[in-house]
């Protein structure tokens, strides 16, 4: 399994002969140089596309235009996406809401309520499990009243119950440098430990990324295994999940 980091959310995941993309967003949120990366990667594709959710730095209404050169395409897309922007998808795309379960495309593919908008995917393949997050986080801002950071806090625990319960190969969420609980990305390392973690919604600035590990490990009890993380540097770089 082959994954690319291309900007903030977008991710391409190539395997087994599938191609998975991943919140392509729109281009004010989407630098020309990624949008170059992520082009010769769809191109040709027997390709699934997945949108967690509406926000512009997630989605782009032009998906079809930019996705048109795949060799097949099909559409995976929260309910939110379906209601905005109906033009912007095909007929057949899969439409889901928070707790389904659906199959698509060879896919088996489930939903966790985000607790911003939209969805979070766990998705099964033949061989691999994988969960991206969306916008599911631990957003707990300091300006925000102590029981609604509370409540925050408790939600997104209820959620790592369920994802580590899925047990995920690669696992894609939030890391928010801005907040002190980086967004809930080291307490969901220590949670479901998968077996690659992949963080995002940086805005494309992964300058403080390769800190990452050595507070996940500082957080962790001493003889915690150690959780293999994507530091990523640029649109482009990938890694590769055996």
């Amino acid at each position: 399994m082959d994954i690319t980091y291309i900007h903030h959310d977008c991710f391409v995941v190539r395997h087994a002969g599938r191609v998975l993309l991943f919140d392509y967003p729109r281009p004010s949120h989407l630098p020309a140089q990624a949008a170059q990366m992520a082009a010769p990667l769809l191109h040709g594709a027997d390709l699934t596309v997945f949108f967690s959710h509406g926000h512009p730095d997630h989605f782009d209404p032009n998906i079809l235009a930019v996705t048109e050169g795949a060799a097949t395409r099909r559409f995976v897309v929260s309910d939110d996406v379906a209601d905005m922007f109906p033009d912007s998808l095909p007929p057949d795309a899969v439409i889901m809401e928070p707790d389904q379960t659906r199959e698509a495309a060879g896919l088996r593919v489930s939903t966790l309520e985000s607790n911003d908008l939209g969805v979070a995917y766990c998705i099964e393949t033949p061989e691999k499990r994988l969960y991206f997050g969306g916008d599911l986080a631990q957003w707990d801002w300091p300006t925000l009243p102590d029981r609604a950071r509370a409540e925050t806090c408790r939600f997104f625990t209820a959620a790592l119950a369920r994802i580590a319960a899925f047990a995920p190969d690669a696992a894609f969420t939030n890391c928010d440098f801005r907040l002190d609980s980086l967004g809930g990305v080291v307490a969901f390392a220590q949670a479901v430990h998968p077996g690659l973690l992949i963080p995002m919604h940086l805005f494309g600035d992964a300058s403080r990324l390769w800190t990452l590990p050595s507070r996940i490990a500082e957080a962790s009890p001493p003889d915690a295994p150690d959780i293999p993380v994507f530091c990523y540097a640029a649109p482009g770089d990938s890694t590769v999940l055996e």
